[in-house]
């Protein structure tokens, strides 16, 4: 029966049957149930049709991939093809019971799993070919032949899977998906160099079909590795166990049983070192394998080599950008917290003057002067929580109505001091699911943000709801008439410390709300003129893939004669 194992994700480990014909996956599934937040709740289906399984998407906003690409129609799974959708790697499996439906869980994992005989009383091995793994053997003779024709779609496969994956596991294990479908082969495992001990350490281990009994441990020849690491050439090898020495009732009876087997060792190849080596292995009574297939396995651990070469330099290039990052980020911030501290001492010192002097009139402007600057300093720490902290929103069914009416409450007292008119218009909306905290900061950062755009005396600003039931969605809709945002800064609204105020912004604010609306499944929108602005964030009230409408009516009311 088939299967879905996840690989990577929430739900890393569990295992899930297909029984039916139709299948859905996402969040509110029944049959695959998944609790990774980027994913919707309907997210794709699987139907099978003329013995075929099929994987269609169902317009979500993160997509869904097979093998690394995003697919946009029905989609023909095969057997061991991975899908992500959101943050979830699943293995799909033609039979739920078959071992090389997915990798060993990697929690379970210990170096005993490969265990290298280092005087290879086990086995007598003999290197029948060695194959050099330099530049020249990734080129390939021209498809003349049939082999040639094999081998360039061996390659051209691996290729296309270089750059695909977020991980060097996920990259390997596509790997072996390769070589299992192109090579026979009982076995494929691959051993990675432990970068501090240097210690050989599996990082993929498949069984084509595991044998009733028999246990994940694999025993090769260390002498086979060491030759490959030391050569960095492939070998092609003719391994024998000596029955004599394992008999039947011995604790390694298990591969006693394995007798002369074909085995192919290849280095994974980067450009200064051996980042380790991948062995295919099969009984020579179902395949003997040949020099060319030597050459295609030498070839892949070569491709496989300059994959993770590449892989590390991009992991040292994120690093140093992270640092360079936290680095930018405790600068600006720095300087705002110092902007702001500067605004309570100068409120402090005027409170102090009023106090001297015996002047209530001075104490009470000097005192607002220090509540704004606390309310500056409590938005900041605010937004930067929501900004950096990967927090689990707290969904539950609430009233938007309710949450945006207490949210614009808070802010009427700033928008009295610059004489803005604020208002609400809401449509009457069912329960829907809600972050409270986290759209009550989305609301209060955008009118307030608001506030401060508007003139004093002729500011309005217009907060607004909308039931969408043929999307089955609600809109929240904040209009104002300011003068609008400059075309160049659109783009950049929702990043991180860009700000269009100048030393008065942090730059937070926006992409906060941009955070958590994304954390709801949801958009938000900018839309902007010399006549004002309006930000629409749409939320799931019924349906999660419905088209988004970017239809903005609270303009045309702010400004009649547009």
């Amino acid at each position: 029966m088939p299967a879905f194992h996840v690989l990577q994700g929430p739900d890393k480990g569990k295992r899930f049957t297909l029984d039916g014909d139709a299948i859905v996956l996402g969040r509110r599934s029944v049959e695959v149930p998944l609790t990774d937040h980027a994913i919707s709740r309907r997210h794709a289906e699987m139907r099978l049709k003329d013995g075929h399984w099929h994987i269609e998407d169902f317009h979500s906003s993160n997509g869904t991939y097979v093998n690394g690409q995003r697919i946009d129609g029905p989609t023909v799974l095969k057997h061991a093809d991975r899908v992500r959708i959101g943050g979830t790697l699943l293995s799909f499996s033609l039979n739920a019971d078959e071992h090389a439906a997915g990798p060993i869980p990697q929690a379970g994992w210990s170096n005993d799993l490969v265990e290298l005989q280092g005087d290879d009383k086990n086995f007598d091995a003999s290197i029948l070919a060695s194959a050099t793994a330099g530049d020249e053997s990734v080129i390939l003779a021209s498809p003349e032949t049939s082999d040639a024709v094999h081998a360039w779609n061996v390659m051209y496969q691996l290729a296309e899977s270089i750059g695909t994956f977020s991980s060097i596991n996920e990259f390997l294990e596509r790997t072996t998906d390769i070589i299992i479908s192109h090579l026979p082969s009982d076995r494929v495992f691959i051993l990675l160099r432990d970068a501090e001990s240097g210690d050989m350490e599996p990082a993929v281990i498949r069984h084509r079909k595991k044998r009733g009994g028999e246990d994940d441990r694999v025993i090769t020849s260390r002498r086979i590795i060491n030759h490959v690491l030391q050569t960095r050439q492939g070998v092609l090898c003719a391994n024998a166990q000596s029955e004599t020495r394992f008999g039947a009732g011995s604790k390694d009876a298990s591969i006693a049983q394995l007798g002369l087997r074909s085995v192919i060792c290849v280095p994974i190849l980067m450009h200064y070192d051996v980042a380790g080596v991948i062995q295919i292995d099969c009984p020579m009574s179902i395949h003997t394998y040949s020099q060319q297939q030597l050459l295609v396995a030498t070839a892949i651990g070569k491709l496989a080599g300059m994959a993770i070469e590449n892989a590390r330099l991009i992991e040292a290039r994120v690093r140093q950008e992270r640092l360079a990052a936290v680095g930018e980020t405790v600068a600006h911030l720095s300087h705002n917290i110092r902007n702001i501290l500067q605004g309570i001492r100068s409120g402090a010192d005027v409170v102090e003057m009023g106090i001297k002097r015996g002047n209530l009139d001075r104490v009470g402007s000097g005192w607002t002067i220090v509540q704004r600057n606390l309310e500056r300093t409590m938005r900041l720490a605010t937004n930067m929580l929501t900004f950096s902290k990967q927090r689990e929103p707290q969904v539950e069914l609430a009233q938007l109505n309710d949450v945006v009416e207490d949210a614009v409450g808070l802010c009427i007292t700033a928008a009295d001091s610059k004489h803005v008119d604020i208002k609400t218009d809401l449509d009457d909306l069912p329960l829907i699911p809600l972050d409270n905290d986290g759209i009550h900061q989305v609301i209060t950062n955008i009118v307030l943000n608001a506030v401060e755009a508007v003139d004093a005396d002729t500011g309005r600003i217009l907060v607004r709801t909308i039931h969408d039931t043929e999307h089955g969605e609600a809109r929240l809709t904040i209009s104002d008439n300011g003068p609008g945002i400059a075309e160049e800064d659109r783009q950049s609204i929702f990043e991180a410390f860009h700000s269009t105020k100048g030393h008065g912004g942090t730059g937070l604010g926006l992409a906060a709300c941009k955070k958590i609306v994304d954390e709801l499944q949801g958009s938000i929108e900018v839309h902007s003129s010399s006549e004002g602005t309006s930000f629409v964030v749409v939320l799931d009230a019924a349906s999660p893939n419905g088209d988004k409408s970017t239809n903005d009516p609270a303009q045309q009311e702010l400004h009649p004669s547009a």
